[in-house]
């Protein structure tokens, strides 16, 4: 048995969606003794403290206990009830990002709608270098976490409004988390990466043209797709 390794830091919400994976698959059974947390940790390509605060919150809910000096163990309850616990805490987690979602909407959207009104030329060079990087990823078919998160940032800046700055920023991991799980998954459906494409470029299009109220609204539909595709991938789990 053995997970696949994850490329991105913090990721706790993976290592729980594998270590499901793998309870469901059959690999581990109720009462059975994980690996050790460095083995984890090699497996998964992340750092031994992403791991552990995966198994903290495992723990948290009930579905492993950690018995100090010995390891850490599945719960002994029915298979069917561990898989249960698994699912409502990662479901848990997905209606935190869809809340996460609906928070950069009521920011972003502003954000988007004054910074065509107030973007210098400076500013627009900046947001069509960001939207040129993040084309370029998207086309090596790679993740782009981060690439997309400099994009709305770059719109962010040019709202010339810092509390709206200051606050993406203040919560710029849990985006980039959130981006990373959603372009994940994304990255398994043919055509979705033209679809978010077209919609970053329909944003820079108002800013550039100076049209606030379509950025606005650019802005808006676009994380809106973003939400209820998020909905729609919770709904299959």
């Amino acid at each position: 048995m053995s997970f696949n390794p994850i490329k991105k830091d913090r990721a706790s919400k993976i290592v729980i969606e594998q270590i499901k994976n793998a309870v469901q698959k059959g690999e581990f059974s109720p009462g059975d003794k994980l690996p050790p947390e460095r083995d984890l940790a090699k497996q998964f390509s992340l750092s031994r403290g992403v791991v552990r605060e995966a198994i903290s919150v495992l723990e948290s809910k009930g579905v492993v206990e950690v018995k100090p000096g010995i390891g850490v163990f599945l719960v002994t309850n029915e298979q069917e009830e561990v898989f249960q616990l698994l699912n409502a805490l990662l479901e848990n987690e997905d209606s935190s990002l869809i809340e996460l979602l609906e928070l950069r909407q009521s920011i972003e959207s502003q954000a988007a709608y004054y910074a065509a009104e107030r973007r210098s030329k400076k500013e627009l060079d900046k947001i069509k270098a960001a939207l040129d990087k993040l084309e370029s990823c998207f086309e090596k078919g790679r993740v782009a976490a981060e690439e997309d998160f400099e994009f709305h940032m770059a719109v962010a800046e040019a709202s010339h409004n810092s509390m709206m700055v200051h606050t993406l920023r203040l919560i710029s991991d849990y985006i980039i988390n959130g981006l990373y799980e959603s372009r994940t998954d994304a990255l398994m459906i043919p055509g979705q990466d033209e679809i978010a494409m077209d919609e970053h470029k329909r944003i820079y299009a108002a800013i550039k043209d100076m049209d606030p109220v379509r950025a606005h609204k650019e802005m808006i539909t676009h994380l809106e797709n973003v939400k209820k595709y998020r909905s729609v991938l919770n709904r299959k789990r």
